[in-house]
């Protein structure tokens, strides 16, 4: 198989994987950045979707409704395609520049990739990720806001007011914060996953085995590529609720010290 067909299938079965994510994880996403957006105390998970449940939608009414709990899906999945496929196609192009064009000794090199290729790979991709995902994450994160309840119907009337309002720019809020978040994770998380499979490598003598060995894996590296990035993504969430125009956060650093500040070190890992 050529390396550009290869490069489409990884593509394609990341932007699969990511948009089947998101659909199973987004009243979970929802209340994380309820959590993160939130100056005080955060009550319970099950309190606060109890509260989302309860809202008035911009088009009125105070039902119970479960669909609340998926306010911002829309942006997330159409998202979610583009971003998953650079990613793992930028993490792939990352490592064979870094191992060199010489195609003999590049196979040597990948027969014994090295950590820092993997890490600095994984930190490359990030970025290239971030580019992608910062203006659908500006429109979820303006629907899921509670400040914002009742000011944008759906994702295409956010569009036309950010528009309108704040101008194109506005898509681009929280940029550097995305950045620092997704090269942070991609980093450690293939990073881990690097060294967990150099240290125990994938059982072959049971497809279940080998199933619940990549499952125990994925949740490590995950795990802990989320406590190394927790920071920046309460600062990115924190720079994109607000108006471009009356701006309480003016860069990532400045968010991050200003929340540490003012509400303790531990509100940088809100939503965790």
């Amino acid at each position: 198989m050529s390396s550009s067909a290869s490069h489409t299938i990884l593509a394609c079965a990341g932007g699969i994987a990511g948009a089947i994510e998101a659909v199973l994880v987004q009243p979970l996403e929802l209340i994380k950045v309820r959590f993160q957006l939130n100056h005080g105390h955060n009550g319970s998970i099950i309190s606060c979707a109890r509260e989302i449940l309860a809202e008035e939608s911009a088009g009125g009414g105070t039902t119970m409704k479960v669909s609340r709990l998926f306010r911002g899906l829309l942006p997330e999945l159409c998202g979610m395609f583009p971003t998953r496929s650079v990613m793992y196609s930028s993490n792939e192009m990352a490592k064979r520049l870094l191992l060199g064009n010489d195609s003999n000794r590049k196979q040597e090199k990948m027969n014994e990739e090295t950590t820092s290729i993997i890490a600095l790979s994984g930190a490359f991709s990030g970025v290239a990720e971030a580019a992608v995902v910062t203006p659908f994450q500006v429109i979820k994160i303006r629907l899921q806001a509670k400040e914002h309840l009742g000011k944008y119907t759906n994702s295409l009337d956010c569009i036309q007011k950010l528009c309108r309002e704040e101008g194109l720019l506005a898509f681009s809020n929280g940029l550097s914060a995305t950045i620092g978040r997704n090269s942070v994770f991609n980093c450690v998380y293939f990073t881990v996953m690097f060294k967990i499979k150099q240290l125990s490598p994938t059982p072959q003598d049971s497809k279940v085995k080998a199933t619940v060995h990549s499952l125990v894996t994925g949740f490590v590296g995950g795990v802990m590529a989320t406590m190394c990035n927790a920071p920046f993504d309460v600062a990115k969430s924190r720079i994109q609720a607000q108006n471009s125009k009356s701006m309480e956060y003016t860069s990532t650093i400045q968010a991050l010290m200003k929340i540490g500040r003012a509400e303790g070190l531990t509100a940088l890992y809100k939503g965790f």
